[in-house]
């Protein structure tokens, strides 16, 4: 029998793989994705330590995978191993450039480095940061120009870090006036980075007069009136986007927080009890704990301090100890995709 020819043997090849099941690692059934999703259910669970030892195997196999780096790096961010953080997630963005969930969450992770460097005096590297972060999400936005929360963090970035770090950065408000445009809500808070707090209430109630059922705008809202100081229309705002979702309930952390700034430690308590009544994840629970633990010893409460911080500890060691929550970044479920786009 003579040779096939070349078309024929593409078809011999084509049918084994069919028949065999093979797909893109992506797609298989305990593929990356399939990985990635299981650590970050670990992680939510506490179970810390098995999803890291479970994404280092899975990158061990398919080392080119950025999925898995992504969830690494925000394994890495949880445990605030800040330059781990970047490093995976920059790996994630070499492994699938166009992703842009991947080059959000590396810009998050430079400007995690960049907070890291001012603690530590570090202004080179503060400026260096600063710079990567603004690299990160212009690029970012080069690829998907409709990408508002990016241009939204870009606006902050150019107002609120730049001039304190010695950048030299465009005028943000043609990316201000696009996101207006576009998306209203992210719009309103884009323009609240260049206004005082009495304005950044104004823009707020207009944005809730102009879309009293909008979730989004309550939850928004809510965030922007914390930082304009206005504490109980926070709460207010929060408690409607709660009853809409109460996955919304993450907000209450901060409105304690903020509570807490004023050593108005009843609100603060109340507020971060509230946030555990709506049974969140137990890695944010533990978390929840831990600010509970500090303000019971603010009140004069130093043994049920210790109980609360020993029960943080035993749902998750890697409990989440600085005073500002994690970010939300680190909280949403891996997102099935198209397969990643492999290197050539």
């Amino acid at each position: 029998m003579g040779t096939p020819a070349p078309r024929t043997w593409i078809l011999v090849v084509l049918v084994f793989l069919v028949a065999c099941g093979s797909s893109p690692p992506e797609l298989m059934p305990n593929g990356p994705t399939k990985i990635a999703s299981d650590a970050y259910e670990l992680r939510m669970a506490g179970e810390v330590d098995d999803a890291v030892r479970l994404l280092k195997a899975g990158l061990a196999a398919h080392p080119e995978s950025g999925v898995l780096h992504y969830e690494l790096a925000r394994t890495d961010l949880f445990l605030l191993d800040i330059e781990n953080s970047r490093n995976e997630a920059a790996a994630a963005v070499d492994c699938a450039p166009r992703r842009s969930d991947y080059r959000y969450f590396a810009a998050l992770a430079s400007a995690y480095s960049l907070i890291e460097a001012a603690h530590q005096q570090d202004q080179e590297r503060m400026k260096s940061m600063g710079a990567e972060t603004i690299d990160q999400l212009e690029t970012l936005l080069q690829n998907d120009p409709d990408h508002a929360r990016a241009r939204y963090l870009l606006v902050q970035q150019i107002v609120e870090m730049a001039p304190d770090v010695g950048l030299e950065v465009d005028d943000p408000m043609h990316h201000v006036e696009y996101l207006e445009a576009r998306d209203p809500i992210l719009g309103a808070k884009a323009r609240c980075c260049l206004v005082d707090k009495t304005e950044q209430r104004r823009i707020w109630m207009r944005i809730l007069d102009e879309h009293p059922h909008d979730v989004r705008a309550q939850v928004e809202a809510a965030e922007g009136l914390i930082g304009a100081g206005r504490l109980f229309q926070a709460e207010k705002c929060l408690t409607r986007a709660i009853e809409a979702d109460s996955h919304n309930c993450y907000g209450l952390l901060r409105l304690g927080l903020a509570y807490a700034v004023r050593r108005d430690w009843v609100h603060a308590l109340e507020l971060t009890e509230r946030y555990l009544r709506h049974d969140p994840p137990l890695a944010l629970r533990a978390y929840a704990l831990g600010r509970l633990s500090v303000i019971h010893r603010q009140m004069g409460d130093p043994e049920g301090a210790e109980e609360l911080a020993s029960e943080a500890r035993d749902i998750d060691p890697h409990v989440w100890m600085t005073v500002m929550p994690p970010p939300r970044e680190i909280f949403t479920p891996i997102v099935s995709a198209k397969p990643e786009p492999r290197k050539i």
